[in-house]
């Protein structure tokens, strides 16, 4: 079982495994110029094992003294282990030191685990972005893939 041991800067190098993660976990992925301009712009971490495995990935966009949490993923595999929290609680910590004061970040509303997880950690609910996610739907009547939209829980975390 691989647990979260440490936070490293995301780099070029590491985009290929983050997009395949991404591609793997996300009915709308992000693309890999997503991945490039956050590299740009953002802070960008990757989850490790102690054994130097890679868990899982976070990106965030810094605006002045908040952090815009924009993307987290912990690969399948490595779920329901408390890696998400274990990373998180560290990201956190990374954004304190930084002296960033407020942390923000969206969540599907349809999540519950994820805005559990949030809650946990701290962050509170804001109010919700209405049609925010695209997300495939089964349509059992019509027997196809649909795609709709979901609201997004708008969540802070005051460091």
């Amino acid at each position: 079982m691989a647990l979260f041991s440490y936070l490293d800067s995301m780099q070029e190098s590491d985009l290929s495994w983050v997009l395949s993660l991404e591609q793997r976990s996300y009915d709308f992925p992000w693309s890999i110029k997503g991945f490039e301009n956050s590299l740009e712009q953002g802070l960008n971490y990757l989850f490790y094992s102690s054994e130097g495995c890679k868990l899982g990935y976070c990106c965030i966009l810094p605006v002045l003294d908040e952090a815009h949490i924009l993307n987290v993923c912990v690969a399948a595999e490595h779920q329901g282990k408390g890696v998400a929290t274990a990373a998180l609680k560290s990201v956190l910590s990374k954004l304190q030191e930084n002296r960033y004061q407020m942390v923000l970040l969206e969540v599907r509303e349809s999540n519950q685990s994820a805005i559990k997880l949030y809650q946990s950690l701290g962050f509170h609910q804001d109010g919700i972005r209405k049609n925010y996610y695209r997300v495939n739907f089964w349509d059992d009547r019509n027997r196809e893939l649909v795609e709709k939209r979901e609201d997004a829980i708008l969540m802070s975390f005051a460091l």
